[in-house]
């Protein structure tokens, strides 16, 4: 019996020992699995406090992401513009690095094929850094999000061609393809105020370029500061701002370019954030960039290049669906505020058309054969028009840049267009409008036409300085048309 006892003892001691290896192994081969997820992404910072991050995605492809604080100071795009030709995503990583930086083994360079393997770690390090004083936009200030000449000037990795998306100076209230998302999101979230969504995608593209600058502007307005219940001291307040994502389409389903990055990029509050990107694939695939969380006056723009597309161009965006996006064009915003505005006092950079905001309600009038909306409730404008007229207005003025009322010689003020002289009501029911050189009518027509009575003649309307057309008293009873 003593013979048994002792025999059981050493097997369950054996029996442990074998246990103690094996959880020793598995230990050991989560760790080695921790430290290969690990070296999947690898950041560089730069001097001029430029982060680019290098993450493995999929088996055999880099997704580079580049953050910066200010528009123009990408060194994604400036190595190219010092190289003169497209870099793989480890000589990218070889030119940043630091020459004691280790090189991942997903971005060890072929030696054979690479342009720049003859050259040392960090050749372009300090080459391609700008240093700048930050984004062009202190408050207050007419910049939205980038000043739009620095943002487009390049793209990270080179042009591909005529950039394909191009989208400047959006906010959710004004840019109706950034769709109210409170429905998707617990109560707590929109109790300050409305959150958007948005996104575009490229379909079936093997490259893909693009930056997005973003600004969350927080104040009284547009306050993205939500009541923190599980709280001891002051202030019991949780940030929640606008985020922004990077996905890629896998088996029908969108999935984050890398897990680090599952969660999203949180803009903070107040500040303005620019990032490049820059993806080749082994293959083609559908990419997105998208936003959540956004409030009506946060700041966006966005562009985005592609090269081995699908027949149809592959590109869509707005809220996730497949609707064009140029049925609202670049220079019209939609307001609540039951004006007309057509502003050449903030006119896009380089550019001499005007900004025009359109109220709401006006497109939507039930009394008028003229309807801008789809039935999903998506503004649909018609294309190349060249002018408006708005019918039953209630009045409108010109202001200058400091928002002095202009009423002279050629630019008139009218405070009732339904008791206006002896015309009484004849405009208001008939209407007021403008044509000028809008989109595709530049070529044809290079002159604004403000008709009587907006000015004091029917003939071209000419400036000697920018100003501001106000047209106020618009609403569901009102009609607007666009004009060819």
């Amino acid at each position: 019996m003593k013979t048994i006892k002792i025999m059981d003892i050493i097997l369950v001691l054996v029996i442990l020992g074998f246990l103690s290896c094996e959880k020793a192994d598995v230990i050991k081969e989560d760790v080695e699995q921790q430290s290969l997820e690990e070296d999947q992404n690898v950041s560089i910072t730069l001097e001029n406090e430029n982060k680019i991050s290098f993450f493995k995605h999929e088996i055999d492809e880099v997704f580079i992401l580049e953050e910066s604080n200010c528009s123009n100071c990408s060194v994604l795009e400036n190595i190219i513009a010092i190289t003169g030709k497209e870099l793989s995503e480890a000589e990218i990583f070889w030119a940043l690095s630091k020459p004691e930086d280790v090189v991942p083994a997903f971005l060890q360079m072929n030696r054979v094929l690479s342009k720049t393997s003859s050259k040392p770690q960090g050749w372009a390090r300090n080459k391609v850094q700008k240093y700048t004083k930050g984004f062009e936009n202190p408050t207050p200030s007419p910049v939205i999000a980038c000043k739009n000449s620095n943002f487009t000037s390049a793209i990270a990795g080179g042009f591909l061609g005529n950039p394909e998306f191009v989208k400047l100076d959006k906010k959710p209230l004004t840019y109706s393809n950034f769709t109210n998302d409170c429905n998707n999101l617990s109560d707590d979230m929109c109790q300050k105020g409305k959150r958007y969504r948005y996104s575009a995608t490229f379909n079936n593209i093997k490259k893909w370029r693009g930056k997005i600058c973003a600004r969350s502007v927080q104040n009284s307005n547009n306050d993205h500061y939500l009541p923190n219940i599980i709280c001891d001291s002051p202030p019991c307040t949780a940030y929640r701002g606008p985020v922004l994502y990077f996905e890629f389409k896998k088996d029908g389903v969108w999935k984050p370019i890398k897990v680090s990055i599952q969660q999203g990029i949180e803009i903070p509050a107040n500040k303005t954030k620019a990032y490049s990107f820059y993806k080749n694939a082994s293959k083609k695939r559908s990419y997105r960039i998208r936003v959540k969380n956004a409030m009506k006056l946060d700041e966006f723009d966005f562009m985005m290049d592609k090269a081995g597309t699908d027949s149809s161009g592959g590109s869509t965006g707005g809220g996730g669906s497949t609707q064009n996006e140029d049925v609202i064009p670049d220079y019209i915003s939609i307001n609540d505020n039951n004006r007309i505005i057509v502003d050449f006092t903030n006119a896009p950079d380089d550019t001499q058309t005007p900004r025009i905001s359109i109220h709401r309600d006006a497109l939507k009038s039930n009394d008028s054969m003229y309807h801008y909306f789809d039935n999903n409730g998506n503004i649909i404008l018609p294309k190349n028009f060249c002018g408006i007229r708005v019918k039953r207005a209630g009045s409108f003025q010109w202001q200058d840049k400091n928002e002095n009322v202009v009423n002279d010689s050629v630019f008139n003020k009218v405070g009732d267009l339904n008791n206006y002289g002896e015309y009484n009501e004849l405009y208001a029911l008939e209407g007021i409008e403008f044509i000028g050189p809008l989109d595709n009518c530049k070529d044809t027509n290079s002159n604004w036409f403000f008709k009587f009575p907006l000015t004091h003649s029917n003939s071209p309307t000419v400036f000697t300085e920018p100003l501001k057309l106000i047209i106020e008293g618009v609403d569901s009873g009102s009609e607007i048309i666009f004009l060819e």
